[in-house]
This record gives C-alpha cells, structure tokens and sequence, in this order.
C-alpha cells in the first residue's frame, strides 16, 4: 500500500508538471511559428507592394490612353466642323452625328475613312 501511495503521488506530481512541459512546448513551437511567420508576412507584404503598384501602374497607362482618346475625339469633331472639302453636305451632317454619338470610336472611324483620304485629295500637287 505504501508503495501504491508513492507511485500515486509521484504520479500525481509528474502529472501536475505536464501543463508547464506542455506550456513550454507550445512556447517553443510559437516562437518557431513566429520567426516563419515573420518571414512569411515579410514576403507577403513584399508581394502585396508588387500587386497594388502593378495596379497602380496599369490604371495609370488606362488613364494616359483614355485621355489621348478624348483628345483624339475633341479633334476629330473639330475638324468635321471646320472641314470644307466634302463630296457631299449632308456627309458632314452624317459625320457630325456619328463622330458625337459614337464618341472615341466613331473617331477613328472618321480618321481612316474620312480625314485619310479627304486630305490626301485636297493636298497640292507636287513641284517639280
């Protein structure tokens, strides 16, 4: 009995220990979890700066192209206003319309089908 007594509170006593052995385990497994984390979250964060100034960058390149369209459209509806040469009137009339309501892309439709060929045709010929 005496020896069941001393088994039981050794035990009792080993058992009483595990909640720090596990304690210090956890702690050692944190700070382990913490340096990779650490190196982790540096990664991340270096990958995440990649990201928003790749989109910063791409959103900067769509702003410079939607501002050279608008001046593109601005001096394509100009020129339909100020052009004389046309075959017909009612072509301006057509063209004005389009040009406005079709905005940036009716531009360049006008440029390749229209301004192209119409000052190419009203240029002087070349001296010799």
């Amino acid at each position: 009995m005496y020896n069941k007594l001393k088994y039981g509170a050794l035990t009792g006593a080993a058992m009483s220990l595990l909640p720090l052995a596990a304690r210090a385990q956890e702690d050692a497994m944190t700070t382990t979890d913490l340096t990779t984390s650490t190196a982790a979250t540096g990664a991340s964060t270096a990958a995440a700066g990649g990201i928003v100034a790749g989109v910063f960058v791409i959103w900067g390149i769509m702003v410079l192209v939607g501002i050279a369209l608008f001046i593109f459209w601005i001096l394509m509806v100009i020129d339909v206003f100020k052009r004389t040469n046309w075959k017909q009137e009612s072509d301006k009339t057509l063209w004005i319309i389009l040009v406005i309501l079709l905005g940036y892309l009716g531009a360049i439709v006008y440029y390749f089908a229209v301004k192209r060929p119409l000052d190419a045709g009203s240029k002087p010929a070349a001296t010799k």
